[in-house]
């Protein structure tokens, strides 16, 4: 961008627009003033990377000047998102705990919540899941994975906290059942992928020896900060699944946040995908503060893609699959033997 219009902007409209941005979010304690913002903009460009044509930059109206202006504004609003919610997160570092989880722990579910339409297609649907309901009280596992209805699929994985999983055949589909579920099921296809994929590893040789000893748990992670695990300095970002692999004998647990997540239009900077670093940061904390005896916890981030690799964009050219992997983001279009293989190698 270039700096030596910033002259001509009106800082008077940058300074309000960041003002109502503070305001829509209830920041009632950040501070902005109009000439440090001004002073930041003009001492340092190293704050962020601008990609665009060169054409889009040049000036041949005031109107140009007007589009460089609304690019620094949008600029701006990023940042001053990250630097919020970097130092909220640093605050808030300083109270983490680690807790045991039982029955009572707000994320666990107790019972589905249904709300079905009176009518044929809701009493076709309430029959449906009387019958999978008989299933998973007699414990059968087996017929209860081939339950369906239309639109809907169940997924009886006793490696998650609790089942079966609902999952919609597409995320669209939630609207044409004639009922309502809490919580959702699952929608987004990379999400039904990653439990099937899992079960199967879970069950597959290899994924016997990458387990060992350990046991493996999955629960779905709420998305809501009363009940779900999230992370400030990620964008307040709250992963999809949280999975433990635990040594029953001497009680080290190794937990991981997971999140199956289209990449096609992310920008590889995006602070979710340094998650893998935050979360090690926490680790060295919470190790650090535990009780003398208490066995170790080791922490693991993991993006699941399923956008191929070939489909990327904004990873610039020396960009390669390896290099991502090592930051923890890893491929579904590989397979389950793989990808799971991959994220098990890193994790232990």
């Amino acid at each position: 961008m270039n700096s030596d219009l910033f002259c001509l902007f009106d800082w008077d409209r940058i300074y309000l627009s960041l003002q109502n941005h503070k305001i829509q979010r209830s920041w009632s304690n950040l501070r902005l003033d109009r000439q440090r913002l001004i002073d930041f903009c003009n001492r340092d460009s190293g704050w962020y990377t601008l990609f665009v044509p060169k054409a889009e930059l040049a000036v041949n109206s005031f109107a140009d000047v007007r589009k460089q202006e609304d690019i620094l504004l949008r600029l701006l609003t990023d940042y001053t998102d990250r630097f919020y919610k970097a130092l909220k997160s640093g605050y808030e570092g300083q109270y983490y705990d680690v807790v045991h989880m039982d029955a009572d722990h707000g994320s666990m579910l107790k019972h589905y919540q249904f709300e079905i339409d009176n009518n044929g297609d809701g009493q076709a649907y309430l029959e449906r899941l009387e019958v999978l309901k008989k299933l998973v009280a007699e414990g059968n596992l087996g017929e209860a994975s081939k339950w369906n209805a239309p639109h809907m699929v169940a997924i009886s994985f006793d490696r998650h906290l609790f089942y079966p999983l609902f999952a919609f055949e597409r995320d669209a589909d939630k609207e044409l059942v004639p009922l309502k579920l809490r919580p959702l099921g699952l929608g987004a296809p990379s999400e039904i992928q990653f439990v099937q994929d899992l079960k199967a590893f879970h069950d597959s040789p290899a994924g016997k020896a990458a387990i060992g000893k350990r046991s493996l748990y999955l629960l779905r992670n709420a998305d809501r900060g009363e009940k779900g695990l999230g992370f400030a300095l990620a964008g307040n970002f709250y992963p999809d699944f949280l999975l433990w692999l635990v040594d029953d004998a001497t009680g080290e647990q190794w937990l991981t946040f997971v999140d199956p997540k289209g990449l096609r239009n992310m920008d590889l900077t995006h602070p979710k995908l340094g998650l893998y670093k935050e979360v090690k940061t926490l680790e060295a904390t919470l190790n650090k503060q535990a009780k003398t005896g208490e066995p170790r916890l080791v922490l693991n981030a993991f993006v699941l893609s399923p956008t191929k690799f070939s489909d990327l964009l904004n990873v610039g050219d020396a960009t390669r699959k390896q290099e991502l992997e090592d930051r923890h983001v890893l491929f579904m279009e590989d397979g389950w033997d793989r990808y799971l293989g991959g994220m098990f190698r890193r994790i232990v």
